[in-house]
């Protein structure tokens, strides 16, 4: 299914179909499909940034924290287990699990809400470089970057969801 194609779903068949790309926050999926209809990817991007950075900022923070904690085994959605597994997060050894658990640990003591990246593509190294390298941020910074790595996530879920549900 194309982004075009999705002004033919009804606002209650797109929340059902594409709610869970923003984690446990269908109703910035509901927001986002307000705002169509969509051409292409590129318009979808805008959108999503859009509903992300406009929301108010008590939605913002309610966004981040329903988030989960990387390469911890508590409660996650069925997408963020599946990009957590596919980035290597559920196979990492002993150490470098602990030292991830750990800096997100820190990471989140410093800034108040969990280290969020959009995994995809990402390898374990990669995902460790980056909470090393965010940790030393503000708060401020990363509250920002926290929202920026939300819209990518999102994205990257509403295109495979799009190619999965291809008529």
């Amino acid at each position: 299914m194309t982004p075009g194609a999705w002004q033919e779903l009804t606002r209650a068949a797109f929340s059902e179909i594409y709610g869970d790309c923003f984690e446990h926050s269908p109703h910035f999926a509901v927001r986002l499909y307000d705002l169509g209809p969509f051409s292409d990817w590129a318009e979808v991007e805008r959108a999503v940034r859009c509903v992300v950075f406009q929301a108010p900022q008590r939605e913002q923070e309610a966004l981040i924290q329903a988030h989960p904690r990387l390469g911890q085994q508590s409660p996650m959605s069925a997408l963020s287990s599946q990009e957590q597994r596919q980035s290597g997060l559920a196979n990492l050894d002993p150490e470098r699990a602990a030292e991830l658990q750990q800096l997100t640990r820190a990471y989140e003591e410093k800034h108040g809400f969990p280290f969020i990246l959009c995994v995809h593509g990402k390898r374990p190294e990669d995902i460790l470089a980056s909470v090393r390298e965010r940790l030393n941020q503000t708060q401020e910074t990363e509250f920002q970057r926290a929202l920026e790595e939300i819209c990518c996530i999102a994205l990257q879920r509403l295109k495979a969801r799009s190619a999965a549900t291809r008529s």
